[in-house]
């Protein structure tokens, strides 16, 4: 049994809301925002480290279906590369930030990234 087992995911009825995506100098900045307590970023992995800033509100964070802890921001949550890891809203109003140092490491982008912001 997983400690996900109750997670409700915005991918089942709510699309996430990307607030913006930057690129500055190979520095890689996502917001999403997460309106209501209980929804979750579904679960995902990236090719590479990175640090998830908990801008406002608090979440749990799981890593390979177990839970890593809860945070409240101001808070940095760091993930390893090939970790599956999610976020789930324990209040309303949740902003979290993934920042991701590409610079010189562009070709670990995921290929949707790639392509939904037309990198060549």
């Amino acid at each position: 049994m997983s400690d996900l087992d109750h997670v409700r995911f915005f991918g089942d009825k709510i699309t996430p809301n990307y607030v913006e995506f930057a690129d500055a100098d190979g520095i890689w900045v996502r917001f999403y925002d997460v309106p209501k307590i209980g929804l979750a970023v579904p679960q995902h992995s990236h090719l590479h480290d990175h640090v998830t800033l908990l801008c406002r509100g608090s979440v749990r964070a799981y890593k390979n279906d177990m839970i890593l802890g809860n945070f409240t921001a101001p808070a940095m949550i760091t993930i390893p590369a090939g970790d599956k890891h999610l976020f789930v809203a324990l209040s309303d109003d949740v902003l979290l930030a993934c920042v991701h140092n590409m610079k010189g490491r562009e070709e670990l982008l995921e290929p949707e990234i790639m392509e939904e912001y037309q990198i060549v």
